[in-house]
């Protein structure tokens, strides 16, 4: 099972009807319309990326499933709009979702980093409500990826000590592949 595939069977048995949902870096939008779909009509998902061209095609995604309706779309770094979010939304949301690392087949320079994934991830705990998820799946293969990931590793170790529950999916392979860390919110 690929490691989205994954994060969709968890909140596929997670999620239910009027829940608000993050996608905090909208990409290609696959996950913003999965999110969509899993919350129904009386729902919300706040799909966030740094990148127009990110916002453009979930958005152009979104009108074609029928689910724009769904869907709060942010221009902008996923730190500073994760923090925005938490005076409105503190302890009201069932999950968090992030893919880290540059949009496919756009500008590799344009990209997720350590630092402001961390302050996002922080900002994440807060919004989410008592057995929520954070699903992170961070890709070391490109260059700061591998620093990403330990900053990621780093703080869910932090979050399990701190009582959360933790898992981690790494698929087997001889180079650097994806991992996904998955944190329910205790």
């Amino acid at each position: 099972m690929r490691l989205t595939e994954k994060v969709h069977h968890i909140l596929t048995n997670h999620l239910q009807e009027g829940d608000h949902a993050i996608d905090a870096t909208a990409g290609n939008g696959y996950d913003t319309i999965f999110l969509a779909e899993q919350v129904g009509p009386s729902g919300k998902v706040t799909a966030i990326d740094i990148q127009d061209c990110a916002i453009r095609s979930t958005r152009e995604k979104l009108e074609s499933a029928g689910l724009i309706d769904r869907v709060k779309l942010v221009t902008g770094d996923h730190a500073i709009s994760l923090r925005k979010l938490i005076e409105a939304n503190r302890g009201k949301i069932a999950a968090v979702t992030f893919n880290l690392g540059y949009l496919p087949g756009s500008d590799k320079c344009i990209q997720t980093h350590a630092e402001s994934t961390e302050e996002a991830l922080a900002a994440s705990i807060q919004l989410l409500t008592i057995g929520g998820y954070l699903c992170v799946t961070a890709y070391r293969g490109h260059s700061g990826g591998i620093a990403e990931a330990e900053t990621v590793e780093a703080f869910m170790h932090k979050s399990q000590t701190d009582g959360h529950a933790v898992d981690c999916y790494e698929p087997e392979s001889s180079d650097s592949p994806p991992i996904l860390w998955v944190l329910k919110k205790s």
